[in-house]
């Protein structure tokens, strides 16, 4: 008579196979990545030496000045009087839609921004905008 055995087998994962596969993922995802600056891309922009626009119809001219001074139509103020900014481009004309904002260069892009988001909260569709080399 045979009589059934107790004895445990004992299972064992072999971990052979997955350390050669381990290797092989980190060997793909070494070769497939970039390393370095090679992730930007250099862009050469075209540089002019003047520039000169002309404007088919009349508008109103807004300078942002470095200092901080903005001239609305020849009208001058700072940008830390924000609300008489706003009020003067309240009163403009607006059945001249055409607004031209002129921006020293190394004025603050925020100034331009908010000039730009002021306009056309106002009705303002149409803003041209220029950047005024020293």
């Amino acid at each position: 008579m045979n009589f059934l055995k107790n004895e445990k087998k004992s299972l064992s994962i072999e971990i052979t196979p997955l350390i050669d596969i381990v290797f092989l993922l980190v060997i793909f995802f070494v070769v497939t990545s970039k390393v370095g600056d090679s992730q930007f891309l250099e862009l050469d922009l075209p540089e002019t030496e003047s520039f000169e626009y002309n404007l088919v119809k009349e508008g109103h001219e807004i300078t942002i000045f470095e200092t901080g001074i903005v001239l609305i139509n020849n009208q001058s103020f700072n940008m830390n009087n924000y609300d008489q900014i706003e009020d003067a481009i309240i009163n403009l004309d607006k059945t001249d839609n055409i607004v031209v904002l002129s921006a020293e260069s190394f004025s603050y892009h925020t100034w331009v921004v908010t000039m730009m988001d002021s306009l056309q909260r106002n009705g303002f569709n149409e803003i041209q905008i220029r950047t005024i080399e020293k």
